[in-house]
């Protein structure tokens, strides 16, 4: 080792040169000049050195390697590792001094005496016998304990200072007690680390047990060699309690002091006057710069703090004074002015703590009260304030009671324990009495017999309710006139102006309010049996959710539910199929965009495979002023009116067909009558037959479509009028037609319009009747082909012969007969004609489409709709919000 443990270094200064020259491993003492400063007699014997010798003059005694060593901590402090087979160790001893020890070269133990001469041999021996005994004195005689003992745990050697300071030592350390044991390391394996001469040790501290000493014991151990292959060590144990205490109190100042440093309050100690050590906290309170306040008067120090020199608390004879003198306690506050220009108020506490004297100790804190100072000052002001609030509370008490006097509702005060404190005007009308009668007095005076009446229970709501809370009542009162009635009111817990809890009761006469209840009541269930009684369906529905609130027992078997209870809370979409709901909801929409009128709406359910007809009115229901928030239907079965009406209908309808037919009938025989008197009237002037026969042709296609009307309650047919045409121009001018019906796939019952039937069967006259005369042969046929297709309807008439060259028939004008009048006849919309001619054949083609023809169907249908009745708009209701509709649906 290059610097061992400085309790090694110390154990080698200790030793005595006796002791040193006993020692058979060379020791050198090398001082901080770089000269041998001692050596032992070993040392002496074998390297004929001598105290003084440079260490330059070491090298060939030494060698390099250790030369090199020694010269390295002693010139640069930067030792060399010790390299494999070096001999000897280097012992910093301090103050530049350091030990080289040689070991020695093995051999017999002790020296020989047999080979030196007798005289020598009786001196060298009187020598060692001296030496021993200085061993011995010396090893007694220190005052730390030792102990020499080897790995064994044999005890070799102990002085008694080592049993004064841990008690009796045994011969075997494992016999030993705790103390010994812990403070060598014996048992421990601390000291198989230790080899002899390295230079290492251990050092440990412990505390005795109270039964010994209780003191702190410091013990250093180190190897002091081999004797026989067994490693010895020795021990210095010393007492190191004063140090220990010393540690301890310093560590304690120390912590006081950063108590003291650390504290919110200044705080100084005190001589006399003067002070010997303050914290910072101290000196920034009375605005003294860092460290001056130290050795300075408090005295000095206060006056410039505060400002008033003059001041005779500050004097010799002052309370300062008299506090140190007398051993009291002087406190007081006072005002320092900071560097802020703000005040700030200290409370200043001078205790003395030590003997009376002239220069007594004492202890000064300055605590920081300029908060409490402003907060006291406050209080001040709030107290003046209190009671200036206290006057005005009183004058608005008086003001506020002659307020409450005057309103007409009962104001009621009572106390915690039921007490009327105070009753206003009203109040007093209320109960029957003056305010003298009810002072004082329980307020379950007017109470009625009720168990639980709130003027009985009075101490329970003064439990029950915090200051501020309020609890509403509804209840009877018996005046003390007799008289009993309803009540309605709120009950107040507050504090008086004494501070005391009050219970206030504000109270209102709802007497004629209870009774008209009662009446409303009384109508509204009056209303609500007439309703359920009524043999109509009632429901009210919500205007914005359409759910249903309420609604009798007809409005729920037509919801299809078994009690209304059921029906009630849901909508349209909930109770109907989808197609009846939405058309529900389509009404409604309609009834709340006429607010100011009644929707009338039809209905045709199906029920018990029944049709019935229901007659629905809406009327929107709002408060005066306000939005549309309920919407009432009220349904009427109308089955059997709208039957009779029907069968009514029916009759008129029959009637009014059969004089229709009458009428054709007779039309028809009048034409045909007037056909033939112009048919003789042609006889009898042969120049006007061409013409009279062209007005009899459409006399006789007039009289036609007539006598298809016979009988025929619905519209014409237009293969009907087709051939009823083709027949009678065949009969008139005694040549064939041929007639070819083409019925196409999904072509529908084509039917002409009664306003379009005349015209069709006179363009058709006209046509066949053409054919006819102008065919180029009288015995071919003209062919007329029918073609009912599934948009429109083809009429084609052929015959043989031929057109004119440019021939067009958009140039034909419009006359009386022929193609003009055909021109003239024919629709304009939906109907064309066109005439072509090929292969000696003239072909003339008229297409016919709706509207000019009909789907006999669906004008079935629509003559059904139009005949069907309508019922008349009430009398209340406007011709823009009233509506009539018809829709068979099934429930």
């Amino acid at each position: 080792m290059f610097a061992p443990a400085p309790s090694v270094a110390a154990d080698l200064l200790l030793l005595p040169s006796a002791l040193l020259d006993a020692l058979s491993d060379l020791v050198l003492v090398i001082g901080p000049d770089a000269r041998l400063e001692r050596l032992n007699r070993a040392a002496l014997r074998r390297l004929a050195l001598e105290p003084g010798t440079a260490l330059a003059d070491l090298r060939p005694v030494l060698g390099d390697r250790l030369h090199a060593r020694l010269h390295a901590v002693l010139v640069g402090d930067m030792p060399l590792p010790p390299a494999p087979g070096d001999a000897g160790s280097l012992v910093a001893l301090g103050q530049g001094r350091w030990a080289l020890v040689l070991p020695a070269t093995p051999g017999p133990a002790g020296p020989d005496l047999t080979s030196l001469p007798a005289d020598e041999a009786t001196v060298l021996r009187d020598q060692l016998e001296r030496l021993a005994h200085e061993h011995l004195h010396w090893f007694e005689s220190v005052p730390v304990g030792l102990v020499l003992f080897d790995a064994t745990g044999l005890v070799l050697q102990s002085n008694a200072r080592l049993a004064q300071l841990v008690g009796e030592v045994p011969v075997d350390l494992g016999e030993a007690g705790r103390l010994l044991r812990g403070l060598l390391g014996w048992g421990e394996g601390a000291l198989d680390g230790l080899q002899p001469g390295d230079g290492s040790g251990r050092v440990c501290q412990l505390q005795a047990p109270a039964s010994l000493s209780g003191r702190w014991l410091r013990a250093r151990v180190c190897c002091s060699g081999l004797r026989q292959g067994v490693r010895r060590y020795l021990g210095l144990i010393e007492d190191c309690s004063a140090e220990h205490q010393r540690d301890q109190a310093e560590q304690m100042l120390e912590d006081l002091r950063g108590i003291v440093e650390s504290s919110p309050v200044g705080i100084a100690s005190l001589r006399g006057f003067r002070v010997v050590h303050s914290n910072r906290r101290f000196e920034r309170m009375l605005q003294v710069p860092a460290g001056e306040a130290l050795g300075a008067d408090i005295r000095r120090l206060l006056r410039a703090g505060t400002g008033e020199a003059a001041d005779t608390a500050y004097d010799e004879d002052g309370p300062i004074g008299a506090a140190l003198s007398d051993g009291g306690l002087h406190e007081t506050e006072i005002e320092v002015r900071g560097d802020d220009g703000l005040a700030h108020w200290h409370a200043l506490s001078i205790r003395r703590i030590g003997p009376p004297g002239e220069a007594p100790q004492a202890i000064a804190v300055l605590s920081e009260i300029t908060r409490l100072k402003t907060q006291q000052v406050e209080l001040e002001h709030l107290a003046l304030e209190r009671e200036r609030m206290a006057l005005a509370l009183g004058q608005q008490a008086d003001r506020t009671r002659a307020v409450l006097d005057s309103v007409l509702v009962g104001i009621v005060t009572a106390d915690e324990r039921g007490r009327i404190l105070w009753l206003n005007r009203s109040a007093r009308r209320m109960f029957g009495g003056d305010l003298g009668d009810f002072l004082g007095r329980p307020l379950d005076i007017v109470a009625t017999t009720q168990a639980s009446h709130p003027f009985r229970r009075t101490v329970a709501l003064f439990e029950a309710l915090r200051d501020g809370e309020a609890v509403q009542f509804e209840c009877q009162v018996q005046a003390c006139d007799g008289r009993t009635f309803w009540i309605v009111g709120n009950a107040v817990a507050t504090q008086g102006l004494d501070g005391r809890r009050e219970m206030t009761f504000a109270m209102m006469d709802i007497d004629q309010r209870r009774q008209a209840e009662a009446r409303i009541a009384e109508a509204q269930s009056s209303l609500q049996r007439i309703i359920e009684a009524a043999p109509m369906a009632i429901a009210v529905c919500d205007a914005a959710t359409m759910t249903v609130q309420q609604l009798n027992r007809v409005a729920a078997g037509l919801c299809g539910v078994a009690s209304p209870e059921l029906a009630i809370g849901r909508t349209p979409g909930q109770l109907y199929a989808p197609q009846v709901a939405q058309r529900l909801h389509a009404d409604f929409e309609a009834a709340l965009a006429q607010p100011d009128g009644v929707t009338q709406r039809e209905y045709v359910l199906s029920r018990d495979g029944a049709e019935q007809v229901w007659d629905a009115r809406f009327l929107p229901l709002a408060h005066a002023g306000s939005r549309v928030d309920q919407l009432l239907m009220v349904a009427t079965d109308v089955s059997a009116q709208r039957a009779a009406q029907k069968a009514e209908l029916e009759a008129a309808i029959a009637q009014r067909e059969m004089l229709v037919q009458e009428v054709h009938h007779r039309i028809k025989n009048n034409l045909q009558g007037v056909a033939g008197l112009m048919q003789q009237a042609a006889n009898r002037r042969p120049e006007v037959r061409p013409l009279i026969a062209e007005v009899v042709g459409q006399v006789q296609a007039i009289a036609q479509v007539y006598g298809l009307q016979v009988g025929n309650t619905g519209l014409l047919a237009v293969r009907s009028v087709v051939e009823a045409i083709a027949q009678s121009v065949q009969r008139t001018f005694g040549h064939p037609i041929e007639l070819q019906l083409d019925q196409h796939e999904g072509a529908p019952a084509w039917v002409l319009p009664e306003a379009e039937s005349i015209p069709i069967a006179l363009t058709l006259n006209e046509l066949f009747t053409n054919a006819v005369k102008h065919s180029a042969s009288t015995e071919a046929p003209v062919h007329c082909r029918l073609a009912l297709q599934a948009d429109a309807v083809e009429i084609v008439i052929r015959n043989a012969g031929r057109l004119h060259e440019g021939f067009r028939i958009d140039h034909r004008p419009a006359t009386v007969s022929g193609l003009g009048l055909v021109r003239a006849l024919l629709p304009r919309r939906q109907a064309s004609l066109t005439m072509d001619a090929a292969d000696g054949w003239v072909r003339a083609t008229v297409r016919l489409g709706p509207p000019v023809v009909r789907d006999g169907a669906g004008a079935a249908a629509a003559a059904r709709q139009s005949s069907a009745p309508s019922s008349a708009p009430s009398p209340s209701t406007s011709p823009a919000t009233h509506a009539s509709a018809r829709q068979e649906h099934g429930v």
